[in-house]
């Protein structure tokens, strides 16, 4: 919404009741070209610096209520004779995945572009993050897309204790598929969300939990030893701190061995 600001077109303008614009803005408005220049432009420089071989275009919780009010795409919508706001976010969809592919890189998108049932090519990567992840992963595998697993790994989510242990203790081919559907999930990600982290906290709620993530995700399946991993867990975050990086207790206090009187030396 801040890029909104910067440039109003973007964005789709939300309507109140009395056709008036409200002062609030919605999704990205994908009826207009001038959406298109910019992304165009935008996702071009994208590719350019970054020489990831996938982009994660998102695509969860899209709310249509923004669409449904704003007169412009409401005539769109009359222009090709649709009822269902659900097709502004196909065109949208497919649009932006042609897009991509024409600067050769491969896309991911979030869970919701596959259970609304929108159409995209065959080589999309779903990211399943919402609960029974067992059974989505099933289904979008069934379909024959990749798939990644997020659900698990939602770092922003605090508990009591030493949470790292479920982390590593998640395996995203841990589903009801045949061979050749778990052969289709082609790794997963952590996330943290920002509602309650600012530069203050990140790096110490970050580390060294998805440290755990990464393991799990790197390490053949048969290495699932917890104890061991914890002996892992506990060097990696020593290893941070030497470097300067504030890494908490996996497992509540400890110290490391460089550690006299409380006091790490630099590195």
């Amino acid at each position: 919404k801040l890029g909104g600001r910067g440039i109003p077109e973007l964005l789709t303008a939300c309507y109140d009741s009395s056709g008036k614009p409200d002062g609030t803005y919605g999704p990205i408005n994908p009826v207009v070209n001038t959406t298109w220049e910019y992304l165009g432009t935008f996702f071009k420089e994208v590719a350019g610096v970054f020489p990831d071989p996938y982009l994660h275009l998102g695509g969860d919780e899209v709310s249509f209520s923004c669409w449904e009010s704003n007169p412009v795409i409401q005539q769109w919508m009359k222009d090709h004779g649709y009822t269902d706001y659900s097709k502004v976010e196909q065109y949208h969809e497919t649009t932006l995945l042609d897009l991509v592919a024409r600067l050769n890189k491969q896309y991911i998108v979030w869970q919701e572009i596959f259970d609304n049932g929108l159409e995209v090519l065959p080589n999309t990567v779903i990211d399943v993050w919402k609960k029974g992840w067992e059974d989505e992963m099933k289904r979008v595998t069934a379909s024959g897309l990749h798939a990644i697993l997020s659900t698990c790994w939602y770092l922003n989510d605090i508990s009591y204790g030493a949470d790292w242990t479920k982390y590593y203790q998640c395996d995203p081919q841990n589903f009801n598929g045949t061979k050749e559907e778990q052969e289709l999930v082609v790794g997963g990600h952590c996330c943290l969300w920002g509602e309650f982290v600012d530069s203050t906290n990140f790096l110490t709620r970050y580390w060294p939990r998805a440290g755990a993530v990464g393991e799990r995700l790197w390490s053949p399946a048969s290495v699932t030893d917890v104890n061991d991993a914890g002996v892992r867990l506990h060097n990696f975050r020593c290893r941070m701190l030497s470097r300067g990086i504030p890494a908490e207790p996996p497992d509540g206090p400890s110290f490391c061995t460089t550690e006299w009187n409380g006091i790490t030396p630099p590195s």
